[in-house]
Order: C-alpha cells, then structure tokens, then sequence
C-alpha cells in the first residue's frame, strides 16, 4: 500500500510541478525511503506516547517528522521557481495532510490509553474480587 501511494504522489506531484524541472524519480526514491522510515518510527511514538515514555517518544516523533517533512522539501529544493499560486497550494495540501497525520496519531495514542486504563481496571476488579473470596 505505502508503493502504491508514494507512486501516486509520485505521479500527482510530476504532473503539477514536472515542468519546473523537479524529477519524478527521485522524488519517488525520496518518498519511498521517508515511508520506510515513517512507518518504523511513527508506532515507537505511538507507543511510547502510550507509556508515558516522554522523552522516548518525542525522539521519535522529531525523526517522523522529518520523514514527513523530506519529500515535501525536495519539491521545493528541487524545482526552479515555482509561482505563487503552486506555492500556496503546496502549502495548504502539506499543512492539511500534516493537521490529519497529527489527528490520526492523536487517535491512536488516545486508543491505546483507553485500552490500557480497560486493561488496568480489569486487572483491578479481578484482583478486588479475588480478595473478597479470600476474606469471605
């Protein structure tokens, strides 16, 4: 799924700023390798996030973002001058798949507290009830 979706950047990006003299190859080699190491080092943040692993997890998270931020620089690295216009909406379109990836994180460290709180309090319960049949 990550090739197939970093073939389709590919494509979308080549189309819309090919002719400024950005590579699409390198692009792809760029966004392929970013999601490799995206899709290594999001679920530590993730994970350590969960756990309360502050520092853990705002390592991580610094290295994700800058497997976010790698193949959307190179547009802008590697093109001549682009007009405003395509600046302004490379800009928005970064800014909101940023905005969703940060929700999409937001979700899951949220997910994996709730679950690890159920988890804790069942644990818990179970332990209560097991001390009311000891003392009964």
């Amino acid at each position: 799924m990550v090739v197939g979706w970093s073939l389709i950047r590919a494509l979308i990006v080549w189309a819309a700023v090919g002719d400024y003299g950005l590579n699409p190859w390198i692009y792809l080699a760029i966004d392929l390798a970013s999601a490799v190491v995206d899709g290594y080092t999001t679920p530590r943040m993730v994970l350590n996030f969960i756990d309360d692993h502050y520092k853990q997890a705002v390592k991580w998270a610094t290295i994700s973002l800058g497997a976010f931020i790698v193949p959307d620089l190179y547009i802008f690295l590697g093109t001549k001058t682009l007009p405003k216009r395509i600046i302004v909406a490379l800009v928005i379109i970064i800014g909101c798949t940023f905005s969703l990836a940060v929700w999409g994180v937001v979700r899951k460290i949220r997910k994996g507290r709730a679950a690890r709180a159920e988890k804790a309090a069942g644990r818990g319960a179970a332990v209560d009830d097991a001390n009311a049949d000891v003392s009964t």
